[in-house]
């Protein structure tokens, strides 16, 4: 007598590990509920990082044949689709903790400036919440993840007491700090992930300066090192690496049944039964699952029903500035090491009275690479003129004097901007590959030119000197590597497709916690939000569990 066992049924399974799928699998094995967790690579070995290398150290082992840990995806493994006119740089991590591996860390609270822009503006839809339902929030994830910054507290940057010590600006940034004094532009201390004092077991920061190569201490949030193992250790989390999900399958009456994934490995298809599942894959590969997710109750895609997911893609416009001080040129070489990425940011102030604008929302800027740069010569030295003895004094002169300056600003929503799914083009598994149609319009283009003002502004106050700058020359979409809105929360289950607790509305037990579910870009990095929001949403869920609604 043969004896079937039936397919195990998870009571969640989770899609993703970084940021928001990382919160969620933390957040829930803790409170008792047991979990598979889908993560598309595999654990990346500290060991195999090369955070202190230095530039000769890196010839001498690349010419052995030695590679340092690989954490991009390639788009040979795994391509996508763009308008030939349009380019989209698309920036992906498979592997636990995706993104978090590598992120520039920098972690701004949102507020009400950024939750309630429709209703002062009227473009597209406000978020569901305010900043009050968040803010409890901001502050777990503050104290959990090691944000250092200072004591200020704006409408636009809400404060936070929770913060750990800053580091020092660097001697460019102070006189930049100065010159945008002058002008009466808000600056304050950057707000970053990186733990300036022992948090949890996990060491200090010590400001070795290259944090995007990876941090061998863990002393920077990452979802690998800080959520996953306290979530193994809790005996309820199944972690299954390699597993590239593909398709969320649907019982006959339309709700969640289980996840459809592919081996990385080895490509054979595998499926897993669950009761809820939970999407955070990014914004990008959670709307590519979603749209192929299709079935005779949901042929436009899992709970698609309003035709909002895909549409509204927003991601920031960015300039690149790069320029001098005088005032620093021949000054001594300094360590100017400290946290990989800028020590002060430029916060949105041009929605303060006297200040005119022709376009919606704003911009803020940040002020990477601003430092006597350890890695080598600064990028801009290839602008120097000369060669030989006398070029080399001259890049030695300038050194300590670099600076970079970065706007970011909010792009609106559009329903054209969107993602789509390609059925003549599949990847290696057989699933469509994602189509990104991205452009940014009119009120980008005014908001441009403010932020090329705002630029020019503080260099002259600052009596620097610009290298190659090219007036109003976007970097390339998508580089801000911020991608929102493709499946956003709303009130309207015509024009959202979330609730305010990332819970589809069409399909109860789906649960969207990325940078989809944001309804707008806003100008500020939006890690912080994803892990307050990713926390709360399954708060919610968990409670929903117990109380036996899903």
């Amino acid at each position: 007598m043969q004896v079937i066992t039936p397919p195990k049924v998870y009571p969640v399974i989770v899609i993703g590990s970084g940021a928001s799928g990382g919160m969620a699998a933390w957040n829930l094995t803790r409170q008792g509920i047991e979990v598979l967790l889908l993560d598309a690579g595999d654990k990346f070995d500290r060991s195999k990082y090369w955070t202190h290398v230095t530039p000769w150290e890196t010839q001498a082992r690349l010419a052995r044949g030695e590679k340092p840990e690989t954490f991009f995806l390639d788009t040979k493994e795994q391509p996508y689709v763009t308008p030939n006119d349009r380019p989209f740089a698309l920036t992906r991590v498979w592997g636990h903790g995706g993104k978090t591996n590598v992120w520039g860390r920098v972690s701004l609270r949102y507020s009400d400036i950024d939750f309630k822009a429709a209703d002062r503006d009227g473009w597209e839809i406000s978020w569901p919440i305010s900043y009050n339902d968040i803010s409890p929030y901001y502050d777990q994830v503050e104290q959990l993840i090691g944000v250092n910054g200072g004591t200020d507290d704006s409408d636009v940057l809400p404060g936070s007491k929770y913060l750990q010590p800053p580091p020092a600006p660097r001697c460019g940034e102070r006189l930049l700090q100065r010159a945008m004094g002058k002008l009466n532009i808000p600056v304050v201390a950057g707000r970053r992930a990186n733990m300036t004092r022992p948090t949890r077991g996990f060491p200090a920061c010590h400001y070795c300066g290259n944090c995007g190569n990876g941090c061998d201490t863990a002393s920077f949030f990452c979802s690998a090192d800080h959520l996953l193992p306290s979530a193994v250790q809790t005996g309820k989390l199944e972690l299954r690496s390699n597993a590239v999900a593909a398709r969320i399958l649907t019982d006959e009456s339309g709700r969640a049944a289980g996840v459809q994934y592919f081996d990385r490995r080895t490509g054979s298809d595998q499926q897993v039964r669950g009761k809820v599942v939970v999407l955070g894959a990014s914004c990008v590969d959670s709307t590519r699952i979603l749209l192929n997710s299709k079935s005779s109750t949901h042929p436009n895609g899992l709970g698609n029903g309003s035709d909002v997911i895909g549409r509204y893609l927003c991601e920031q416009i960015r300039l690149n500035a790069r320029g001098y001080l005088p005032a620093l040129e021949g000054t001594p070489t300094r360590n100017d090491r400290g946290i990989g990425g800028e020590h002060i940011y430029m916060p949105r102030f041009n929605h303060r009275p006297g200040r005119g604008r022709d376009y919606l929302r704003g911009f803020g800027a940040q002020f990477w690479n601003t430092w006597s740069n350890w890695n080598g010569s600064h990028e801009g030295s290839d602008q120097i003129p000369g060669f030989g003895a006398s070029l080399k004094r001259q890049i030695k002169r300038r050194h300590p004097a670099w600076f970079e300056i970065h706007p970011f600003g909010e792009a609106l929503p559009y329903a054209h901007n969107r993602i789509t799914v390609d059925p003549a083009r599949v990847d290696r598994y057989g699933v469509p590959l994602l189509h990104i149609d991205y452009r940014v319009g009119e009120n980008e283009r005014k908001m441009t030119e403010h932020m090329a003002d705002t630029i020019e502004e503080i260099v002259k106050a600052a009596g620097g000197v610009l290298v190659n700058y090219k007036r109003g020359d976007l970097d390339a979409m998508g580089s801000a590597i911020h991608e929102h809105g493709t499946c956003r929360m709303g009130t309207d289950p015509k024009r959202s497709a979330l609730t305010a607790f990332n819970q589809m509305h069409e399909v109860k037990n789906v649960f969207v916690v990325d940078g989809s579910a944001f309804p707008t870009a806003t100008e500020k990095n939006p890690t912080l939000t994803i892990l307050s929001l990713s926390w709360r949403a399954t708060d919610y869920l968990a409670q929903e569990m117990k109380r036996g609604n899903l």
